[in-house]
C-alpha cells in the first residue's frame, strides 16, 4: 500500500512538472500562492499550505499554441451550464497543492487527544474554466494523497528550520495513508460596478462552489467587495479564500499596472470532512457551518502580480480553538 501511495505522489509531481515544462515557451499564466499561520503570529490548526498553478491561454488569443488546447475543451464542456464558447473566453487549469494541519501544542511527541491530529494532504486538480466580464464558472476534478507520502511533514520541519521556529515533534502520529479524491464546480457573478479605467473603481460580486470528495464535502457561498485601480477583468481573487484557481483566469489586467483592496465573506456548509471521520481517538468536534473572512490587497507591475490576504475561519474546531487564522502570499505571472 504505501509503495502505490508513494507511486501516486510521485506520478502528481511528474505530471505536473511536464505540464509546467510543455507549457513554458507558451503565452500562459503561472501562480504561486504560500498560506501560513506564521504570518498572522499563529501556529495552530491549519498551518502551512503551498499551490503551484498553471493555466492555458484564453481560447480567443490566437498567438499562442495552448490556446488550441482551451477552444477544444470549451467544444466539450459546451453542453454545462455557464460554458458558452461562442460568447465567453474558456482555459485549462492544473494545480498542484500541498496542505497540513496540526495540533495548538506541536512541541509533544504524542499529540493530546482532545486537540487535532496532524495530517497533510498532496492533491494534483484540473478545472475547465469559462468566462467573461460579469461570470466565471468551472468545472473539475482532483486526486491525492493523505499520509506520510504527502510530505507535509518534511515540508513543515524544513520550514520551521529556516524561520527558527519551534520543531515539530507529533507527525510520526499522523493520520493516513490513504487515496483520496472527488469532483468540483463553481460559478461567481458579478453583481455591481462603479468607475472607469484609469480612475478609482469600487465592484462587488459573489461566488459559489460545490466540491463532492472523499477528502471534503462541502458547500460554499461568499460576497466580495473590491476597489481599485486598472481592476482586471475576473472579480474573483483566487486568494481570497476557495483555495482553487478561479483567480487565474484573466487575474492581470491590460494596462501593465494597476492595484486592488477586497474584502471578502462567506459561509461554508461541511457536511464530510476525512479530517474528522478518520481521527480515530482523537476527541475534537467540527462545525456543519463555517463562517469565512479575508481582507487582502493585490499589486501588478507589467505581467507580474502580487496578492497579500489575512483569513479567517470561524467554528472549524471548537475543543481549543475558535478559529484557523492565517495569511497568504500570492504571485502571478503571464508568460
Amino acid at each position: 500500500m504505501s509503495v502505490c501511495l508513494f507511486l501516486i505522489r510521485n506520478s502528481l509531481q511528474a505530471l505536473f512538472l511536464t505540464v509546467l515544462l510543455s507549457a513554458s515557451a507558451l503565452a500562459d499564466t503561472f501562480n504561486i500562492s504560500w498560506d501560513n499561520d506564521l504570518l498572522v503570529g499563529l501556529d495552530q490548526g491549519y498551518t502551512n499550505g503551498v499551490r503551484l498553478s498553471y493555466l492555458t491561454s484564453p481560447s480567443s488569443d490566437g498567438q499562442s499554441g495552448s490556446a488550441n488546447v482551451s477552444q477544444a475543451v470549451g467544444g466539450w464542456f459546451e453542453a454545462f451550464p455557464g460554458v458558452n464558447p461562442e460568447n465567453q473566453d474558456q482555459a485549462l487549469s492544473f494545480s498542484l497543492r500541498q496542505f497540513m494541519v496540526t495540533p495548538a501544542d506541536i512541541s509533544r511527541e504524542k499529540p493530546l487527544l482532545n486537540d487535532l491530529p496532524y495530517a497533510g494532504y498532496l492533491s494534483l486538480s484540473s478545472t475547465v474554466w469559462s468566462w467573461d466580464a460579469d461570470t466565471i464558472t468551472g468545472y473539475g476534478i482532483h486526486i491525492g494523497v493523505v499520509g506520510p507520502e504527502s510530505g507535509a511533514g518534511a515540508s513543515q520541519k524544513w520550514v520551521h528550520k529556516l524561520t527558527g521556529s519551534e520543531k515539530p515533534r507529533g507527525w510520526g502520529e499522523q493520520l493516513g495513508t490513504d487515496v483520496v479524491g472527488g469532483v468540483q464546480a463553481t460559478h461567481g457573478r458579478k453583481l455591481w460596478h462603479n468607475g472607469s479605467k484609469g480612475e478609482l473603481e469600487h465592484e462587488i460580486a459573489w461566488a459559489g462552489s460545490i466540491m463532492a470528495s472523499s477528502f471534503l464535502t462541502n458547500v460554499s457561498v461568499g460576497g466580495i467587495w473590491r476597489t481599485g485601480k486598472y481592476l482586471p477583468v475576473n472579480f474573483v481573487p483566487d486568494y481570497a479564500g476557495t483555495a482553487s484557481t478561479v483567480g487565474l483566469p484573466s487575474a492581470l489586467n491590460s494596462a501593465g499596472e494597476g492595484w486592488s483592496v477586497f474584502i471578502g465573506l462567506g459561509l461554508d456548509y461541511v457536511p464530510y470532512s476525512y479530517l474528522k471521520d478518520n481521527a480515530g481517538p482523537y476527541q475534537f468536534e467540527e462545525s456543519l457551518l463555517l463562517v469565512q473572512a479575508g481582507i487582502g490587497a493585490t499589486w501588478q507591475w507589467q505581467n507580474l502580480q502580487a496578492g497579500l490576504i489575512i483569513r479567517a475561519t470561524s467554528g472549524a474546531e471548537q475543543s481549543n480553538k475558535d478559529s484557523f487564522s492565517f495569511g497568504t502570499v500570492s504571485l502571478t505571472w503571464a508568460h
